[in-house]
């Protein structure tokens, strides 16, 4: 039988020191604290908060773990009217971890500054910090107590920037750390397996889980098992100490789930909103929406509008998607060079054989109404016959000569330094028969109803997505893709970005629901082919409506 070792303790992993930086450390705003820690029920007065554990497993430099104990001072006061501070259960009624020992040191040394203050001896606030907030790796240390609050923000870690063997450790541990998940998902999955049975986790940190494919294995553990109390995306606004492009939530999660969920989408966190938010005054907050059930089985949290998640539902369980929706209609993303400076020209190169050089449509190019090409072209290294296989350079001796002119910034790519005998190939394949084809053209980060056509002139670049098909009639399409109904859709799938801009990706695409080609009639399909590029938005939603049967 093969025997598995485990390591001593989280150092052996980190090979025996912690890592150089303070790893994935962003800090939040106190109002938002004090949000959080109310929205889970940590509330002094309400509760002796002694009689509880709270963990905070990424503490930084204490803001989170201040004002826990804050609170739990208060708390003590209330219920007991003195603070015993030899209490053993005061010791044992908060723990803080930290991988970074510098901020250990800072949480430390604040918490001891506010213990001595309150009136705490010297040596007792000295031991109580001490004992409060440990320097461990939260993921790689054993906590052999279970928790009723798991409060915090995790850190905002991609995987490629940890040492790989601690990578590999993480995701032997923890089921939810798949794909590309950022580190944070590690810590719901550890956080929640920690909770009490009446306990619940509170956290603040990027809403990417929420929606993408690395979130799907938590979505699952969550629906399975917990109960979303919370879901309030704050994507829109900046609840952080310092400008971040983090695109955050604030996710309360127990073990109730014969319970509603609550969720929002704030566009701000100014006081007035935080105050509206906690639970005593929810009876008069209009913004929260409450679902009897939240989504089951893993799906991604699309909507938090009671309205828009009706509708969209209902699309979900009568209408096709994209693809489905009429024989041979295909979602493709234009190329991917890896160095557009050598592959991307402005006009024609007198230097490189013409069949060479393919019209490139940009992002900037398209326009619902017009497409507006800006004159560039595509070094294409493909042959002609469209079978994946390079051109042959003895055929080509002006392709030959510009390529072996740009051969070291060629070569420098992970593309050609893993097939370094096609070094000069463009990282996706270029299919030139594409050219000829009809499809629309949908530039990816945008604000949102950007759908171009092209009868068949361009190749796309990499940052425009294509989508071709042998039975809709393309113009008609595009009126359906730019109503409000499909807009609404693409919102909910999407990754918005700062500033509320969406990606149009081929996976939102791919997602989008639409009535069948068939099932349209010829007039219907013939008034959305005209409406195709209108900016009239009122007709394209009443051509869309009808056409949805809405």
């Amino acid at each position: 039988m093969e025997l598995e070792f485990f390591e001593n303790t989280w150092l052996d992993v980190w090979d025996g020191r912690e890592p150089k930086e303070p790893v994935g450390a962003i800090f939040t705003k106190p109002p938002i604290i004090s949000l959080i820690l109310d929205l889970a029920g940590y509330t002094p007065h309400q509760r002796r908060l002694a009689d509880f554990r709270l963990l905070e497993p990424s503490c930084g430099d204490g803001a989170f773990i201040s004002e826990a104990i804050r609170r739990l001072l208060i708390s003590e006061q209330d219920h007991k009217g003195v603070i015993d501070w030899q209490s053993q259960t005061l010791a044992e009624a908060i723990t803080a971890c930290d991988l970074n020992s510098g901020f250990v040191a800072l949480a430390r040394s604040a918490t001891q500054a506010f213990l001595l203050k309150e009136g705490c001896p010297v040596l007792r606030a000295e031991e109580l910090a001490a004992t409060w907030i440990r320097h461990a790796d939260f993921l790689l240390s054993a906590w052999p107590d279970r928790f009723d609050f798991v409060v915090g923000n995790p850190p905002y870690v991609r995987i490629e920037e940890l040492p790989p063997h601690v990578l590999q450790r993480y995701r032997e541990l923890y089921q939810t750390c798949t794909d590309r998940a950022d580190l944070y998902v590690a810590f719901f999955e550890k956080g929640l397996r920690l909770l009490s049975s009446k306990g619940c986790l509170a956290y603040i940190c990027a809403n990417r889980f929420a929606k993408n494919l690395y979130g799907r294995q938590l979505r699952q553990l969550i629906a399975q098992e917990y109960h979303v109390r919370y879901y309030l995306n704050l994507e829109h606004t900046q609840p952080f100490e310092t400008d971040v492009s983090a695109y955050p939530c604030i996710t309360v999660i127990d073990r109730e789930r014969d319970l509603p969920t609550h969720a929002a989408t704030l566009e701000s966190v100014d006081a007035g909103m935080i105050e509206s938010l906690r639970p005593a005054s929810r009876a008069q907050n209009t913004s929260l929406a409450a679902f009897p059930s939240w989504y089951l089985d893993g799906a991604p949290w699309i909507a938090t509008e009671r309205g828009s998640f009706d509708r969209l539902t209902h699309l979900a369980a009568n209408c096709p998607t994209l693809e489905e929706s009429a024989e041979g209609t295909r979602v493709g993303i234009g190329v991917a060079t890896g160095a557009d400076e050598v592959y991307v020209c402005q006009g024609l190169d007198p230097t490189i054989e013409p069949s060479c050089q393919l019209p490139l449509v940009m992002a900037a190019d398209i326009q619902p109404s017009v497409l507006t090409w800006s004159g560039h072209y595509l070094i294409n290294p493909f042959d002609d016959i469209d079978d994946g296989s390079l051109r042959d350079f003895k055929s080509y001796p002006g392709l030959a000569a510009y390529f072996g002119k740009h051969r070291s910034a060629l070569m420098a790519r992970h593309v050609a330094q893993k097939r370094s005998e096609s070094w000069y190939r463009t990282i996706d394949r270029v299919t030139r028969t594409l050219v000829a084809k009809s499809k629309l053209i949908i530039p990816d980060i945008q604000n949102g109803g950007v759908v171009g056509y092209d009868d068949g002139k361009f190749y796309p670049h990499h940052n425009v997505y294509w989508i071709t098909s042998t039975a809709w009639n393309l113009r008609a399409l595009q009126a359906l893709l730019r109503s409000s109904i499909v807009l609404e859709q693409i919102r909910a799938h999407s990754v918005q970005m700062r500033g509320g801009a969406l990606r149009y990706q081929a996976q939102v695409l791919r997602k989008v629901r639409l009535p069948e080609f068939a099932a349209l009639s010829g007039n219907l399909g013939s008034r959305l082919e005209q409406a195709a590029g209108t900016d009239d938005q009122g007709l394209l939603d009443e051509l869309a409506e009808e056409a949805f049967a809405l």
